[in-house]
Formats: C-alpha cells, structure tokens, sequence
C-alpha cells in the first residue's frame, strides 16, 4: 500500500510539474512571439520615418538648384510630421541656407557638419548616404537624434547638406501602449553600440553605450533577425529580448520582456495546481494511511483468528487423533494390528458388492490353528501371544496388497482374496497358505514351535451371496478339513475337494513330465478379414497325461506360476515352436508367424532373450517368424522390466501382441510406451457383440485407438459367421475362433498352411 501510494504521488507530482514547465515554455514562446511581431512593426515603421528623411534631402536639394517654391514642402511641422523637431539645408561650404525653426544659425547641427564629415564624405565616396549620430548637448534627451544626408549635383560634385533632428521618443510614444500593457521594452541601437533610445513602461530613456559588451554581439554578426541571449549590462535577471535590424540604415530595434514579470502572470494558475496537487497528496496520504491502518487491523485480526484456528485445528486434529485411535482400538485386533471381526465384516461387505460386477471369484479363507490351546498350556500365553502375532504377519506377505486378512478371536484367522479366475487358482492359494503357516516358528520367545493351520474355504457367489452367509459356510468346511487331519484345506463345496488333489498329483509330476516331453503344443490360426489369408498361429500348450489324458492348461498353468515352474516350461515352449517351424520348412509348407503366450514371470527371467537367440540359431530360423504374446497383467508389478524385456525381443526381429485386451488393468499410457505391434480383444467382448450394445462400443473403439496408434487389431473367440461379418465391417483385422479352426496338432495343421486361405463361399 506504502509502495502504491508513493507512486501514486510521484505521478501526480510529475505530471503537475511537467504541466508548469511546459506553460512556463509556452508562455516563453509566446512572449517571442510577441516581440518579434513587435520588433517587426517598430523596425518598419522607423524604416518609413527615415525614408522620409530622404525625401526631404531631395526637396532640400531642389532648394538648393533655385528652385524657392519647393521650401512650402520642406518644413516637416507643416506637413504634420510629429517626428522630426527642425531641419536645416546648408551650402557645400556649411554655410546655413534654410531653418525650419527661421533660425538664422543652426549650431547643433552644424557642428555635426563641422566635425570633419566634409573631409570624409569628400574622400570616400559616401555622399547622399545617410549619417546617424547620438546628440552632441547633454540636455538629457539623447533621443533626439541628429540626421545628416550629404547631396550630390548630377555631377558628383558635392552641393550641400540636409539635417535634421529626429525625435526618437516622439516615434517610439506610440507604443506606449504595448511597452505598458505587454510588459515590453523597445530599444533603438546604432551600429556603434550606443542606446539611442528605450521606452519601458511608458518612460522614455536612453544614452546606454553596449559597445563591446556581449549584450550587443549581434550588431557584429550581421543577422537581421534572432534571439538576444546576453544578459543586458545593469539588469539583474536575464530579459527574453528580440532584435531585429534595419535592412537600410545602421540602426537595430530590440524588444524584450521581463521573464519574471511574464512568468509571474502564471502564478495564479500555477498556485493553483500546486493547491490541487497538495489537496491530492494530502487525500492519497490520508486514505493511504487509513488503508493501511485498516490492513494493519485486518492482519492483526487475521492473526487472530489464525490462531483460533489454528488452535481450533489443533484441538480437531487431536480428537480426529483421538477418534482413530479409538477407531483403531475398536476395529483393529489389539494384539496382531490387523482388522479384527467387526471391521472384516464391513470391509468385506463392500469387497463385495463391488464383486457383483466381476466375473471372477472371490475366496474366503476360514483359518483355525492346530492344537493352538496345548501350545498355550505347555509354553505360556506369552509363546501363544507371540505365535499368533507371527501368523498374522505371515499371512499379510503371503497374499496381495488388497486382500483382506483379519482375526476373528483366539486362533481364528479369516481372508479374503478378490479377483479369482478359477478353482485351480483357489487351491493354489490355499496350498501357499498351509505351506507358509506349517513352516517352523524357530525363535518365539526363545521357544520352538511347530503347528499347522486347517482351512475352510467358500467362494462368492457359488457358496454365499453376503458376507454372513460366507462365513458361516467357510467355518463348516474348516471343522471338515480339521476332522480330516492337520494341515489341510477343504471346499465348502466337496466336489472340489478334488481339485485339490488333482492339483497336488499334477505338481508332483510336473518336472517328470517336462524331461520324458508329455507336453505338447496344438495350433489356431489367425485369419486376415481382408482376403481370408491363414496370417499366423497361436501356440497353446497341452498336457498329455499318461493317467488323465490331454489336461488343458487351466489346469497347470496356475501350478507352474505359483511354484516357479513357468520359466522352465516357457523355454520347452519356445523350442519346441522353433522346432515345429524347422519341420514345417523342411517339408516345403509355406512358414507364417506362430505367437507364444509369455507370463510376467517370464519378462523377469534373464534367460529369456537368450533361449529365444539360440532357439532361432539352432534351427536356422528368421526372428519373423516367432511372435510374443502378452497379457495386461504383465505390466502391474514392474511395468519398467517388462518394458525393457519387451523391446529387446522386438530388436531382436519379433512382434508383440498384447493379450486379452480390455479386461486387465493396463492404462493407454502403458500401450503408448510398451512396442506393441497388435491388440488382441478378449473373447468376452466378441461374444455378444451383435446383442450388446456395450461389446459393440468397446470393439468399435479399441478398433479406432488402434488405428490413432497405428496398431494392428485381432479378434479372439470368434465363433459364428455373424460375429466374423460384424468383426469385418467395424474394420477388425484379424480373427481367430472355433469358427474358423479349433485348436489341433501341427499335422492336422499342415493342410490349412499348405494351402493357405479360407473359403466361405
């Protein structure tokens, strides 16, 4: 505010000085102005008086030629001429012949005569030019200037003289007017320097000698017309003077004004602006310092009432404070720190009413500990205390981030995990719960442990629509899995008890079966919609049982990700692919590109780029032909490793498809920084394209980012000649499908490549 208001005053300060300096030039102009107009008025009409001068000197001459009747003409006061006192006409020799004032001698002026003019004018040739000199009596009236005009007969010879007396103050008179109202003063200057006369104010004067003062330069330098800088000698202050000289005759006129007397004719109005601008300055500072009094009080109750709140926020923080640890005690377990049944059960309440929206399953794993009450008799409640303390931990690494886990009461564990694909991958789940809970506890206290949990396990929305219901049902199957033994999990629903089973006999099989080469690979092909040209095909991976016959991999793939087995059989994967197409080639069948599913846990192996390198080198293959295929749940655990791992085997020579697009959690930002060459839309989006509205936008849509993207589009699960012919007009590329040709065997394949098309006519 203190900075606005000195700018404002600054300003105003400004702008009135300026506004009085530039009156103050104005006014200077003007009064310039003014004396040259002056100055220009007095020089001609002196030049006119002087004139007639002349014209007497020629009737004086006429006198002198004989003729009498001329003298009625030659007395200037008879013809009303005011400016001249008396003239004379004397012989060549001096002698006087005629007086206007019927003098019988003219001693003034024939001094003027007699003064040595004769000889002069005799040798230098100046006759009948006009001689002005200064008054030669002191009687005080120095404006009465003495005139001589030499004359001439027709042959050179000098005749005689005219003089006169011209009366300066008589001339200069009328201008009293001006001298007094505009403030001026006017001068006549010979050419010597002296003052031949001046009227300021209405007053006559004169007599001042200039000569070699600077006053006076200009009668040196020859210009007839300009601005007197010089101090005038006798003035106190410098005048604004103007002097103009007489085209004719050696004489100048100087006009020039007071500069204070002019300026002091602006005081009033510039009183004024000064009154205005201090009348300003007092009403700025006025309401300056109220504004900034009224800042002050406002920042000083500002001040205060930020300390009110900030006390009041003190005193709400305390209490939110309070509350959450009030919150906290009454909803979390006081021993282990997780939710404890009250919060479970409105956490899970919302988990699933989310639910209803998925078409996965969710788990909900009952968890009572085995001979937990002997423990706590023989070791103490501390051991007991510290063992269930551990089980909580142990349980929270063991699942995802957003899975649910809580502690019902005494040994009583309960989670709940989202997001389930399949009963295999339930039993996988609860295999990871056992094993990690059966391990030992070494250091409780100082004390060993060994225990084991049983489990009971229902699934939404098979076992139970609400939370109670889940509960109820997974608290009846862990009593069955507790009657069955320690260390076991069973199914709400006993029909998959035998998952369960199945799943443990496959794992222990599992590497016998990657050595004696019980798996196997069938091919689907990828049609192109523009011509129906066979474009590629799709490796899927099956298992030839030797018990249980062809197990498809939704059966094994779940086993080999969560016991580290994926990496080994994605190496046996790609091998056996590259050997496929090797065998293709030697037996003269057109190669096209054949796409391998790959897991995130196989774009962290450090093998992978490699086995892919030596595969193709050992069968003498071309990276072309061998295409990656990828899900969007690669990219949730380190979206910077698969990103890597990706674009190496692209610079290697190979494309990559993204999987089931749509259905994961990958976002544009990750298709824009991944090198993908082509999306793949889940089966799930195709199957009602033609009745659901919503399948039909998201396909339309993905078709069109594609296109924004420059990406290929492939359609899976195509399984009817409608959803192809709807696949093809919304400009899908690429279809794969039971329509077109299930999954078979590379022999049962060789036909279709050899000849290379579909036909639907």
């Amino acid at each position: 505010m203190v900075l606005l208001a000195v700018g404002a005053l600054s300003l105003l300060w400004y702008f009135t000085l300026i506004r009085i300096e530039n009156e103050k030039q104005l006014a200077i102009a003007g009064s310039v102005a003014d004396s040259r107009n002056v100055a220009a008025i007095v020089s001609a009409n002196l030049d006119e008086v002087l004139g007639k001068t002349l014209l007497y000197s020629r009737i004086g001459q006429s006198m002198l030629n004989g003729e009498q009747s001329s003298s009625a003409y030659f007395n200037p006061l008879f013809n009303g001429d005011s400016a001249y006192l008396r003239v004379a006409m004397f012989d060549a020799r001096g002698r006087l012949v005629y007086s206007s004032a019927r003098q019988k001698s003219e001693p003034e002026l024939s001094r003027l005569i007699n003064a040595g003019f004769m000889s002069t004018l005799t040798g230098t040739g100046q006759q009948n030019q006009m001689i002005i000199k200064p008054p030669m009596n002191r009687d005080g009236y120095s404006w009465r200037v003495p005139l001589l005009i030499p004359l001439q007969d027709g042959k050179g010879a000098l005749q005689g003289f005219f003089a006169a007396i011209l009366d300066l103050g008589y001339f200069l008179k009328t201008y009293e007017e001006v001298s007094v109202d505009g403030a001026s003063r006017i001068e006549i200057i010979n050419t010597a320097g002296l003052q031949l006369a001046e009227l300021s104010g209405g007053i006559l004067s004169g007599g001042s000698n200039y000569a070699g003062q600077e006053y006076a330069t200009f009668l040196l330098t020859g210009k007839g017309d300009g601005l007197i800088h010089a101090l005038r000698p006798g003035d106190a202050a410098q005048h604004v003077g103007v002097q103009r000289r007489l085209a004719h005759y050696p004489l100048a006129v100087v006009v020039s004004r007071d500069q204070q007397v002019l300026l002091g004719k602006l005081w009033p109005a510039h009183r004024q602006y000064y009154l205005q601008a201090i009348l300003i300055s007092l009403l700025v500072v006025v309401l300056s310092g109220g504004l900034i009094t009224m800042a002050h009080r406002r920042r000083f109750l500002y001040e205060k009432l930020l300390f009110s709140e900030r006390e009041k926020s003190g005193l709400i923080q305390q209490l939110e404070q309070e509350k959450s640890r009030a919150y906290q005690l009454a909803s979390h377990d006081y021993l282990t720190g997780i939710p404890n049944r009250m919060l479970f059960h409105e956490l899970a309440a919302t988990e699933l009413s989310r639910a209803r929206r998925s078409r996965n399953l969710y788990a909900l794993f009952f968890l009572d500990l085995d001979k937990f009450k002997l423990i706590n008799d023989t070791q103490g409640h501390a051991v007991g205390d510290a063992l269930l303390q551990e089980v909580a931990r142990r349980l929270r690494a063991a699942v995802r981030e957003y899975d649910l886990v809580a502690r019902l009461g005494g040994d009583e564990f309960v989670v709940l995990v989202s997001e389930i694909r399949s009963e295999e991958v339930v039993a996988e789940i609860a295999d990871k719960l056992v094993e990690t809970l059966r391990a030992p506890y070494p250091d409780l206290l100082g004390c060993e442990v060994q225990t084991a949990p049983s489990i009971g396990i229902a699934l939404y929305p098979r076992d139970g629509q609400n939370i109670t219901t889940l509960m109820t049902n997974a608290d009846s199957a862990m009593y069955t899995a507790k009657s069955a033994g320690s260390g076991l999990y069973r199914f709400y629903d006993a029909s998959l008890n035998a998952i369960a089973v199945r799943g443990l006999e496959l794992l222990g099989r599992f590497r016998q079966a990657l050595k004696e080469n019980e798996f196997c690979l069938h091919y689907q092909p990828k049609v192109a919609l523009q011509d129906y040209r066979v474009v590629g095909v799709e490796a899927l991976i099956r298992w030839q049982h030797p018990e249980h016959g062809l197990i498809y991999p939704g059966e094994f793939i779940g086993l080999a990700e969560t016991h580290d087995l994926v990496q080994p059989l994605g190496h046996w994967i790609i091998e056996a692919v590259c050997r496929q197409l090797a065998q293709w080639r030697d037996d003269g069948l057109p190669l096209v590109p054949v796409a391998i599913n790959v897991s995130a846990k196989q774009l962290n192996d450090q093998r992978l780029i490699a086995t892919v390198r030596e595969s193709l080198q050992r069968h003498q293959l071309s990276a072309q032909w061998l295409e990656i295929e990828v899900t969007e749940s690669c990219f949730i655990t380190d979206l910077e490793q698969a990103r890597q791992t990706l674009e190496k085997l692209r610079d290697e020579g190979l494309r990559i498809y993204l999987d089931d697009y749509g259905t994961g959690y990958s976002s544009l930002s990750h298709i824009k920084a991944l090198p993908v060459y082509a999306l793949k839309i889940d089966r799930s989006f195709v199957r009602d394209i033609r009745n659901d509205n919503s399948d039909g936008m998201i396909v339309a849509s993905t078709v069109t980012l594609a296109r924004n993207l420059g990406l290929k589009v492939v359609a899976e699960g195509v399984e009817t000649r409608e959803q192809l012919m709807h696949l093809k007009l919304m400009g899908c590329d690429e279809v794969q499908g039971f329509y077109l040709q299930r999954p078979v065997a590379a022999a049962q394949l060789a036909p279709l490549l050899q000849k290379g098309w579909f036909d639907f006519t």
